[in-house]
């Protein structure tokens, strides 16, 4: 208990954004290490900012941006299928409401079913690319481990020394 308090004696003031605007500068900012932030919404995937070393290597830049466009990929599509899910269960639960029927963990069975049935294919292709992007992380990936396993050991890797405690890394505050 004395620990919990001391910690939070520590802790640094939190601090909302209110504007898009100052969202949108705060994800502009440099980061000392990758940041995992709070989930989204609608995709309920958590965004990454990854770090970018002041001295990064073309492979670890190819790598990187590789990463952030599987990552994109991820969010745009459960966007979208999230979206189309959320509407089709209003219009499902609004069709039933009509013809005087209750909302039920029943009646939303059936549409649950439906709806898995009907995506089934846009699920599938979703799958398949998925793991191609992912299976074209690795190449770029073993470049980039490779030049930094390679590089020469007398020219010392820099990196951002800052404090990077759990408090300090969120990107959203």
């Amino acid at each position: 208990m004395q620990r919990c308090q001391r910690l939070l004696q520590f802790r640094p003031p939190l601090t909302r954004c209110n504007t898009t605007q100052a969202k949108s500068q705060s994800l502009l900012q440099p980061v000392a290490a990758d940041m995992i932030g709070t989930p989204d919404p609608v995709t309920n995937l958590r965004p990454v900012r990854y770090y970018v070393p002041p001295d990064e290597t073309q492979e670890e830049k190819e790598w990187r941006l590789q990463q952030e466009r599987v990552d994109e990929y991820n969010q745009n599509f459960w966007r979208k299928n999230n979206t189309m899910f959320t509407e089709a269960k209003a219009e499902y639960e609004e069709k039933l409401r009509q013809n005087g029927e209750q909302v039920t963990a029943e009646a939303m069975s059936v549409f649950y079913k439906d709806f898995l049935n009907k995506a089934y294919e846009r699920q599938m292709e979703y799958n398949r690319t998925w793991w191609k992007l992912n299976i074209g992380l690795l190449y770029p990936g073993f470049k980039a481990s490779w030049r930094w396993l390679t590089k020469s050991r007398s020219q010392p890797r820099s990196s951002i020394q800052k404090e990077t405690n759990f408090w300090a890394k969120s990107f959203e505050s």
